[in-house]
């Protein structure tokens, strides 16, 4: 007996014995016990039952023959049947049969009567199998056998399930990718920023997502500036996934210009998936399909966003939504008519041109589980940046808990040093004021000296900065 498929002892495969073989042997002993009753010698009337009901009684008729034999048949082929097949507990069976060696020799009989067809067409290229019409019949019902479930009859996908007929790629849309990915499968996952940023910053961002393909009546314009510091900008760094301009990375983050949508592009679908993130898993069908099915897949799935047979340059790289890219394009040329009165304005003030970085601005980061605010100053300013409430948060956050918001300024080692030294003193005062602005309690705040002012040599951003750590 196999008990090691019971786990820890043989007991269930004796329990399902004993209730087979009690269940024939009560079978037996009632059709044996009602079948004493015999039919009245010819011209007698059959007594009844004795029992009436409204003047209806029932009649003592013995069991009718053809009825009683049939039974006995059934349960003899069923002994047979327990004997040959698996059903008595552990006992296999004197056949040897199991289902699994059946859909072995079924999927051997196959092999044999396509194997000459599908070896044909693993020689062939993607590009080329997706011109063939047989190969894409056979494709076409691998897909609708395997694929249907979750990319649907029409391979245009459902909430959670990518559309496989557009040229939006999610890990890469090349024939090596598809095969790929239905060869290894894929996971995705969205990590959960509600927790980390709160509603209210997770509501930017939502806006600032919306803003890179919808409509200005779709979103806040506000909200979305705010949210674009928060995309940009620790902790949240969202571009490091989904790109600079959030085009997205295949294989990290998906492209969140062109108006395709996962899990729904409304602005509540959207804070549901920063809030709460979502976690995806594509199954790997090489062990299952096999290299021969694996490819004529793939040049199903790949035909069907190719459809004249060539490749795009969206299969390698995502392309900007036509809202960004308009916005990408414009860029260049604003930032070009305006060069000229930025120059003209630094050579009337300084011997050297400005920088490309000297501007107000602001960062946070968390250094050795420390969390840090840098305020940038433009050169002989100590204007806080406009963005700094959205940006430095979670500084904010911890100064109203009480948590000491130490302030340290720092200057260039050029020039004027006494100037340089009042005018680090006035950005790390604005610096302050602007936390007591935002609610925090003067008490919590300290200006404190560093061991060394000079941030930088020169007209350099790091010689133009304060910075703000939570010490506890």
């Amino acid at each position: 007996m196999n008990s090691t498929s019971q786990f820890t002892s043989s007991f269930w495969s004796y329990y399902i014995i004993a209730i087979v073989v009690l269940s024939f042997i009560g079978l037996a002993w009632l059709l044996l016990s009602q079948n004493k009753v015999k039919a009245p010698p010819k011209g007698e009337e059959v007594k009844t039952m004795g029992h009436s009901w409204d003047g209806i009684e029932e009649y003592n008729n013995p069991l009718p023959r053809w009825w009683f034999y049939m039974f006995i048949v059934t349960m003899v082929v069923g002994v047979v049947y327990l004997l040959v097949y698996p059903g008595l507990g552990d006992f296999k069976g004197f056949a040897g049969w199991t289902s699994k060696n059946q859909y072995e020799k079924e999927v051997e009989a196959a092999n044999k009567q396509y194997g000459e067809l599908y070896a044909k067409f693993a020689k062939m290229p993607v590009e080329q199998l997706a011109k063939d019409p047989q190969a894409q019949r056979i494709g076409q019902n691998l897909f609708n056998t395997y694929c249907i479930q979750c990319h649907g009859s029409d391979a245009k996908g459902s909430k959670g399930f990518p559309n496989l007929t557009d040229t939006d790629w999610l890990w890469g849309g090349t024939p090596e990718k598809i095969s790929e990915t239905i060869s290894k499968g894929r996971v995705g996952v969205m990590a959960a920023w509600g927790p980390t940023l709160g509603e209210e910053r997770v509501k930017d961002v939502a806006n600032y997502v919306l803003s890179l393909s919808k409509p200005e009546e779709q979103y806040d314009p506000v909200r979305a500036e705010r949210g674009a510091a928060v995309f940009h900008n620790p902790p949240a760094n969202c571009y490091t996934c989904h790109g600079d301009k959030g085009q997205g990375v295949q294989g990290t983050g998906p492209n969140l210009t062109d108006d395709v949508w996962l899990w729904g592009g409304s602005q509540k679908a959207i804070i549901d998936t920063i809030t709460n993130g979502h976690h995806n898993q594509m199954p790997a069908w090489q062990n299952f399909l096999g290299n021969d099915k694996v490819h004529l897949l793939t040049a199903y799935v790949w035909g069907l966003s190719h459809p004249d047979g060539k490749a795009l340059p969206t299969d390698s790289t995502n392309a900007l939504g036509a809202k960004a890219a308009a916005a990408a394009k414009a860029a260049p040329a604003a930032s070009a008519a305006s060069e000229p009165a930025a120059v003209s304005a630094s050579a009337a003030s300084a011997p050297a041109a400005a920088p490309a970085e000297d501007k107000a601005d602001v960062t946070y980061d968390t250094q050795a589980g420390t969390q840090v605010a840098t305020f940038f100053f433009a050169t002989g300013k100590s204007d806080v940046a406009v963005n700094a409430a959205s940006v430095v948060g979670d500084v904010i956050a911890a100064g109203k808990e009480g948590k000491k918001l130490v302030i340290s300024g720092y200057t260039d080692s050029t020039g004027n040093a006494a100037a340089n030294a009042e005018l680090s003193k006035k950005r790390a005062q604005a610096v302050q004021a602007f936390f007591e602005k935002q609610g925090v309690k003067a008490a919590n705040i300290e200006l404190r000296k560093p061991e060394s002012t000079t941030g930088a040599q020169g007209n350099n951003a790091e010689g133009r900065r304060v910075e703000v750590k939570v010490a506890g």
